[in-house]
């Protein structure tokens, strides 16, 4: 049985950083999509394919661990960690694996660049669901797939993106206790936007080893400035549920502030100057921008209630350099098919 599922990328509008200490934070799942296809395999190893990556590799499962056999590339050494977590796979045939990621990438000044709009999260989603519907499983549960995501990437991240690669849409986020909690929004009727890459690429593990050290040197600085970021983050949502558009574009604009002040005394460089020149334009042509891409850089998003400002923006800050990512908000989120 062949089987392909896909799941989409994400936004972070408000809350980042802030989530981890229990923070509200608000996510937009985007219709860029990866995806994972099983189909039946040739050999008694697992076949990984990754044409985004140029990649392939083979791996055998044998009591709950899985061996590299022809050495272990290291964008894809996720690939053994959650298969070595989901228990039915032993029971499945060794399958060929096709993975595609490559919406989550753009062609910019002469280089192929990674968006931060969380594309591990969107293809271990795809995986996770693609391996229970070949197992005659439940879809994977949040929870689940959070735990899975968590383990591959060493214990780091909130789960954020991967709810929003699991239900898409619109979806307040939160940490209470451990628990994770999702709750649907919409956004408010005549709120526009669009999605700026700022020309150069970041890392979100890199951005949170920075903030986890100025954790340790400065408890009480990062204290503060993170409740800063809750405070605004809660005040933003709270606009969101009473479809103020008003409102939520004035905690947008704040926390972008915030956010930078974060940044610089972490010595994260959030407020690039890519996201400096982007909100600068954003903000002549009457817009509002925040940075929110990977660990908070490379790509940002901004906010209108009138088409004309938002064309205007997106006209000059083409001009500047700075190419406008074709996105739209995704209402589905994990999609299965056989």
């Amino acid at each position: 049985m062949r089987v392909t599922a896909s799941a989409p990328g994400k936004l972070v509008l408000l809350g980042e950083y802030a989530v981890l200490e229990g923070a509200p934070a608000l996510v937009l799942a985007v219709d860029r999509r990866a995806s994972a296809m099983l189909a039946p395999g040739n050999s008694n190893a697992w076949e990984i394919l990754s044409p985004t990556l140029d990649l392939q590799a083979r791996l055998r499962l044998r009591d709950g661990e899985a061996t590299w056999l022809d050495g272990a590339p290291a964008e894809l050494a996720w690939i053994a960690t959650l298969l070595a977590r989901f228990p039915q796979a032993q029971e499945l045939p060794p399958c060929r694996i096709e993975l595609d990621s490559d919406a989550f990438h753009v062609d910019h000044a002469g280089t192929r660049a990674k968006l931060g709009l969380g594309s591990s999260a969107a293809l271990t989603v795809a995986l996770l669901g693609a391996l229970h519907a070949l197992a005659n499983a439940a879809p994977p549960t949040l929870g689940e797939a959070i735990e899975a995501h968590r383990a591959i990437q060493h214990g780091q991240g909130s789960g954020i993106d991967v709810a929003a690669s699991l239900s898409g849409g619109l979806s307040c986020f939160r940490l209470d206790g451990g628990a994770e909690q999702v709750t649907s929004m919409r956004l408010p009727d005549g709120l526009r936007w669009c999605c700026v890459y700022s020309g150069r690429p970041a890392s979100t593990r890199a951005m949170l080893a920075t903030v986890a050290a100025w954790r340790e040197r400065e408890p009480i600085a990062f204290t503060q400035c993170t409740r800063e970021l809750a405070t605004i983050s809660s005040r933003g949502i709270d606009a969101m549920a009473a479809h103020d558009a008003a409102a939520f574009l004035s905690s947008l604009h704040h926390y972008a502030g915030a956010l930078a002040r974060f940044g610089e005394a972490a010595g994260a460089d959030i407020a690039s100057r890519g996201h400096r020149a982007i909100a600068a334009i954003a903000a002549d042509c009457g817009c509002v921008y925040k940075s929110c891409g990977a660990g908070g850089g490379d790509v940002g998003v901004t906010f209108a209630v009138e088409d004309t400002r938002l064309r205007a923006f997106a006209m000059r800050v083409a001009q500047a350099g700075y190419p406008v990512i074709g996105l739209e908000a995704d209402p589905k989120g994990l999609t299965c098919c056989c």
